[in-house]
């Protein structure tokens, strides 16, 4: 006897399939997040180098010769702009807004082309070197030819040397050194070595004064002939 053949359900009886789930999900999303965020810790360092770098060789220093630690680098590009923003504001304040922005908007582009699967990630994390290295590089220009001139930042100092090693004006010392006046300007102390420069006279920082620089070439001091450091710090 023959079987009746079982009944097909047409499309219209069949069960519908559930819709594809977005391909872009919560977890991809912050996995981008983390990547754009290793990448600017990564850029901040180099930009943090870089800072110092152009910084310190306004003094007539070698950046390479000078102990930067990771930490330092890494931090202080953050305290840099808010020392620059309370000095001087009128400066940072357009500048620093508009790179801010420029750089959330590469951001938010990286993180989408990231998590769209698109092929343009790579440009978005070289502008984003592009725009933090330049800023840094010329903010570290403008805060060497301001902290070197009339309206320095740098802390004024004065060094008590030790009896063994008594500088005389005959060396070419300074009256911070001699006489342990306040008449200096700390740079840097770095490996040992105290840089500083003579802060320029009044006169020569008045209205069309030759006052693009101090005028003095950076001087060093090491530890070892130093018994005490006077330093007065100045409110930004």
């Amino acid at each position: 006897m023959t079987q009746p053949m079982p009944r097909q359900d047409s499309k219209k009886d069949r069960p519908e399939k559930p819709p594809p789930p977005d391909s872009t999900s919560t977890l991809d999303v912050l996995k981008a997040v983390g990547e754009a965020a290793t990448v600017v810790t990564g850029i901040s360092f180099i930009s943090g180098w870089l800072y110092w770098s152009t910084y310190y060789s306004t003094f007539g220093l070698n950046p390479l010769e000078l102990d930067f630690s990771a930490a330092v680098l890494s931090v202080s590009p953050i305290q840099v702009v808010l020392r620059d923003w309370q000095s001087d504001h009128a400066f940072v304040a357009r500048p620093l807004i508009l790179a801010s922005i420029v750089i959330v908007l590469l951001i938010g582009l990286f993180v989408h082309f990231r998590v769209s699967g698109y092929r343009r990630t790579g440009v978005m994390l070289l502008l984003i070197a592009i725009a933090m290295c330049a800023g840094a590089f010329h903010l570290g220009r403008h805060d060497g030819a301001l902290d070197f001139g009339c309206s320095s930042r740098l802390p004024d100092v004065a060094f008590v040397t030790s009896a063994d090693h008594p500088l005389t004006p005959g060396d070419g010392a300074s009256s911070c050194v001699v006489d342990s006046e306040l008449s200096c300007k700390l740079v840097l102390h770095s490996n040992s070595v105290y840089h500083y420069f003579t802060t320029p006279e009044l006169e020569a920082c008045q209205p069309g004064a030759e006052s693009a620089g101090a005028g003095f070439a950076t001087a060093e001091i090491p530890d070892s002939q130093v018994r005490m450091i006077r330093v007065q710090r100045r409110h930004w």
